[in-house]
């Protein structure tokens, strides 16, 4: 089922995640006009679509609202997973009169509630969205003109953004330090997803060394008893570290991680000599996600898509998971075996391009 949506669309969510919902509105959904709200009394209307991130649910469903005809869609955080965890709140809006779709990353799972895929979704090569109210001029200024806030953030850190404004880098922007991956897991732990038993197998196997053990981690027994959202995210964690601690090894390749000082290398039009690296997103196989429109739009010819998983195969079905992460572990070796850190940014980029033929080949 593709997703057809209003012109206007209210939307609730964090301050932070504004500018991301905006990018969906404009390059993905097909909206006009996005107004965002923080009290409800502005939206006890008639015939509205509404996106609500999924913190604020409760707040909506105790709000008393003089009309029910309303559409709800959700993006759910962490996706299936994020579901199950509102599944009831869902159920209770369903009875409460009110019409709820969830949009997700993936066609995998059953949804008791009306379910669009962004796998049915295309990036527009043109932004629909003309207007956005309730936002202020600095958060305009950073979806309309984004050169702005980019030069701005460049000279603030000057030192680390000349290097990539004056020479060619390779780049990938994303969590995949060593830090950032035992966090990941450490978050798995909190969460009672994954048990301290499992935490410490996959550390103590982080390593490219140990990359068999890795990925035999499918044939565990406690790893098989996860939901399968958890058994793809995890792989995803532990490629994404073993790909990009290679590439740092070699002189014309540059990591940003998310917790450095903010050089918006993704959401700008300034960098002009780098060349990005995209994974996808870790909760799903769609090409659609928030980082691939922004490489879209800013790098059109000028980013890879290493595509881990393809967007039209079930991964939840059969043997496609466990055949997959074959081809992920011969992509690796190909990885590996390159071990010539000098490499021009020129014979870097060609050779990422090319191995990647491994991944894109649906023989």
């Amino acid at each position: 089922m593709k997703l057809q949506i209003q012109e206007t669309v209210y939307l609730r969510c964090r301050d932070k995640k504004i500018l991301y919902y905006c990018h969906y509105a404009g390059y993905a959904f097909n909206i006009k006009n996005l107004i965002v709200f923080k009290d409800f009394k502005f939206i006890d209307q008639d015939d509205i679509s509404i996106i609500i991130q999924q913190e604020y649910l409760d707040e909506f469903i105790n709000y008393k609202f003089k009309t029910k005809n309303k559409k709800i869609y959700i993006i759910p955080n962490n996706g299936y997973y994020s579901y199950l965890t509102i599944k009831e709140k869902i159920t209770k809006l369903k009875k409460m009169g009110y019409e709820v779709s969830v949009i997700t990353y993936e066609e995998w799972f059953k949804y008791d509630v009306n379910h669009y895929s962004f796998n049915r979704l295309t990036i527009s090569k043109k932004n629909t969205l003309k207007k956005i109210y309730g936002v202020n001029f600095k958060l305009k200024l950073r979806y309309y003109f984004p050169l702005i806030q980019s030069i701005y953030n460049t000279l603030v850190n000057i030192r680390f953004s000349l290097p990539l404004l004056l020479r060619s880098k390779i780049v990938y922007v994303g969590r995949a330090s060593v830090k950032e991956t035992i966090e990941a897991f450490d978050n798995l732990l909190k969460k009672k997803v994954i048990t301290k038993h499992l935490k410490e197998k996959i550390l103590k196997n982080l390593d490219q060394s140990k990359k068999k053990e890795l990925f035999e981690l499918i044939d565990d027994n406690e790893f098989k008893n996860l939901n399968f959202i958890w058994q793809y995210y995890i792989y995803n964690i532990i490629i994404r570290f073993l790909i990009i601690s290679h590439l740092n090894k070699f002189k014309n390749f540059y990591h940003k991680t998310d917790k450095l000082f903010d050089l918006q290398l993704l959401n700008t039009n300034v960098y002009k000599k780098i060349f990005h690296i995209d994974f996808g997103i870790k909760c799903g196989n769609s090409f659609v996600g928030d980082r691939t429109i922004y490489l879209e739009k800013f790098f059109k010819k000028k980013y890879l898509r290493i595509n881990l998983f393809d967007k039209d195969i079930n991964y939840n079905s059969d043997n496609h998971f466990k055949n997959r992460l074959l081809k992920i572990d011969n992509y690796l070796k190909m990885v590996y075996e390159n071990k010539n850190f000098n490499l021009s940014y020129d014979e870097l980029k060609k050779w990422l391009i090319n191995i990647n033929t491994v991944l894109t080949n649906k023989s």
